[in-house]
C-alpha cells in the first residue's frame, strides 16, 4: 500500500455503491439488528427511487452495517432484503431537500428486524449461535435504552450500554454491541477490550470474533488478526467479510498464497459481485508479480463499480500492469 500509483488507489476500496452524481454528497448509512439488537451482516439492502426502481444495492458488513453516499435530493426507499431467512421484510423512506442551496444531509437510519413467527419455528434467523444468558432487570433497561437513544442519534446512549455493563460485567450483548459501536467510531483499542471481554462470555460468536480480528487490524497487529479471523470464518464459513478480511490480514503478514485462497473464497460466496473482493486480489497479486491477473482484478472491480471515483486512474494502473506483464 505505500509503493505506486496502485497502492495510492487504495481509498477506493471503502467506497460504498451509490447513486448517482458526482456533485452529490449526502448519505444513508445505519445498522441492520435482529429483535435481540445484535448485527445481522451479508443481509441485502436496497436503495429504491420515489418511483421504487432500484438504484443501487449493498451487503452488511460484519457488524451489520450498509451504506450509500454520494445522493442527490429526493425521495428513496431503503429496504433490507430477507429472502432465505425468516424475518419480515422492512423498508423505510428518506428525503433530501431539493431547494437550491439547501446543506447535504446524511441520515442513518437503523434495522431492527422482526421474525415471521411460524409452528414450531424457533429460530431466531440471524446466523450465528443463539446465546442465551440472564440478566438483571436494571441492567436490560439501561442497555435497552442505550440502544434506543443511539437508534434515534443520541450518543448518550454509549453512556447507558457503558452502565449496563458496569452494572452486570459478564452482559454479553452490551459487550458485544459496545464494541461494534466504538469499532465503529475508530476507538479500535476500546473495542478489542470490549470484544475479548465479549469472547470470554460466549466463545462462539462470531460478531465479537470478527470484531475482534478488525480491531487487531486496525491496531496494527495483522498476526493477531490472522488468528482471530481464521477463527471467525470456522464459526461461520459463509461469511463473505470475514473470508475478506482473513485475505487482507494474510496479505499484511506476506503469506500470499493464503491470502488468495481467503479471498477466492470470499469471491466465489459473493458469486464474483464484491467489488472489495476483486479490489484486495489485485493487490495480492501485484505483490506476487501476477500483473496481469491483478489488471483482471482491477477490471472486475470497476465493473462491480462503475461509478467508483479516480476511474482514468484505476484505468492508468490497468495500463501499467499490463505492460508489465
Amino acid at each position: 500500500m505505500k509503493r505506486a500509483v496502485f497502492f495510492s488507489l487504495v481509498i477506493l476500496g471503502v467506497l460504498s455503491v451509490g447513486a448517482l452524481s458526482a456533485n452529490a454528497q449526502n448519505r444513508i448509512n445505519g445498522f441492520v439488528f435482529d429483535e435481540a439488537r445484535r448485527p445481522v451482516s451479508q443481509l441485502y439492502v436496497e436503495l429504491l427511487d420515489e418511483g421504487y426502481s432500484s438504484l443501487a444495492r449493498t451487503q452488511t458488513n460484519g457488524i451489520g452495517l450498509y451504506n450509500f453516499t454520494g445522493l442527490t435530493a429526493g425521495q428513496y426507499t431503503v429496504r433490507v432484503l430477507v429472502g432465505g431467512t425468516n424475518f419480515i421484510q422492512q423498508s423505510i423512506s428518506v428525503s433530501f431537500s431539493n431547494i437550491p442551496g439547501a446543506r447535504v444531509g446524511s441520515e442513518q437510519v437503523d434495522f431492527y428486524l422482526r421474525v415471521q413467527k411460524q409452528a414450531g419455528n424457533t429460530t431466531s434467523g440471524a446466523p450465528g449461535v443463539v446465546f442465551a444468558q440472564e440478566v438483571p432487570a436494571a441492567a436490560k433497561n439501561l442497555y435497552e435504552g442505550g440502544v434506543a437513544d443511539l437508534q434515534n442519534k443520541r450518543e448518550e446512549g454509549l453512556t447507558k450500554i457503558k452502565e449496563a455493563i458496569e452494572m452486570f460485567p459478564s452482559y454479553f450483548v452490551a459487550l458485544d454491541r459496545l464494541g461494534n459501536e466504538y469499532l465503529l467510531r475508530g476507538h479500535y483499542q476500546a473495542a478489542f477490550v470490549l470484544f475479548k471481554s465479549a469472547i470470554a462470555v460466549n466463545p462462539k460468536s462470531f460478531s465479537s470474533t470478527f470484531g475482534l480480528g478488525l480491531s487487531e487490524f486496525k491496531l496494527s497487529q495483522p498476526a493477531m488478526a490472522v488468528k482471530s479471523l481464521s477463527t471467525a470464518v470456522e464459526l461461520d464459513n459463509s461469511s463473505i467479510n470475514g473470508h475478506l478480511w482473513l485475505g487482507i490480514a494474510l496479505h499484511g503478514v506476506k503469506k500470499y498464497d493464503q491470502a488468495v485462497t481467503s479471498l477466492k473464497k470470499a469471491n466465489s460466496l459473493s458469486e464474483g459481485s464484491a467489488a472489495d473482493v476483486h479490489w484486495q486480489l489485485a493487490r495480492v497479486y501485484k505483490d506476487q508479480g501476477k500483473f496481469g491477473m491483478a489488471a483482471d482484478e482491477l477490471e472486475l472491480f470497476l465493473k462491480c463499480r462503475p461509478d467508483a471515483q479516480n476511474v482514468s486512474e484505476i484505468r492508468n494502473t490497468i495500463t501499467s500492469l499490463r505492460k508489465k506483464s
